[in-house]
């Protein structure tokens, strides 16, 4: 007659109901845990492929950096002895131009019994041996700074580099960079070969040691 009130109407379907749902939240729960897993092992993949292709690509360029490193030595050693070997062929060519001269000056000698024009004659005046003055463009001033270079004789004064002479004028001071050394190496030459009348045409043909503009 009288219901049990813990029981209530309908209390069996109310928890088969909600035994329902907690089974459905728990499969959605372990699906979308299982889904989290999968995405996670997925990108995880790519972000390790990607960090090992980004370490790859870095050791690369390390290997490219040195490679690139050596190089540029190389490049810089190569440019000194090209450096080196074009004063060397200078200084080679002033002493083929020098012997070649003293043969030329023995033989005409020889056939002419000494004559011909003399370095007095032909530059003005008595010359010393290798006198620096004696070049067109050179002064006393000039001639004491390339003597305290170490420039003594017309031979050294042949084989200098003209970078080398400029230089020479250029730490002297603002009044010595006017001076041109152009030609100066050649008239050594020629001096120190004896050709005197080839030295007095060139200087003829010089304004101040220069080119005529």
């Amino acid at each position: 007659m009288f219901q049990d009130i813990t029981t209530g109407p309908g209390s069996l379907s109310y928890t088969s109901h909600t035994m329902e749902i907690l089974i459905m939240l728990l499969v959605a729960f372990l699906l979308g845990l299982w889904l989290g897993y999968m995405l996670w092992h997925k990108y995880r993949q790519m972000y390790l492929d990607l960090q090992a292709e980004n370490n790859r690509m870095h050791a690369k360029l390390t290997d490219l950096e040195k490679d690139f490193a050596s190089l540029k030595y190389q490049h810089d050693e190569l440019e000194k002895d090209n450096k080196a070997h074009r004063n060397k062929i200078r200084s080679l060519d002033a002493d083929v131009a020098i012997w070649k001269g003293k043969y030329e000056r023995l033989l005409a000698e020889m056939e002419n019994g000494g004559g011909g024009h003399t370095a007095n004659t032909l530059v003005g005046g008595a010359v010393t041996p290798d006198d620096l003055k004696k070049i067109e463009g050179i002064g006393p001033k000039i001639a004491e700074l390339l003597n305290n270079a170490g420039i003594h004789s017309w031979a050294q004064l042949a084989k200098c580099p003209v970078e080398d002479l400029k230089k020479i004028l250029q730490d002297a001071g603002p009044r010595y960079q006017m001076h041109d050394p152009t030609t100066w190496p050649k008239q050594a030459a020629l001096a120190a070969a004896g050709k005197w009348d080839e030295l007095k045409e060139l200087q003829d043909y010089l304004d101040g040691g220069k080119p005529p503009a």
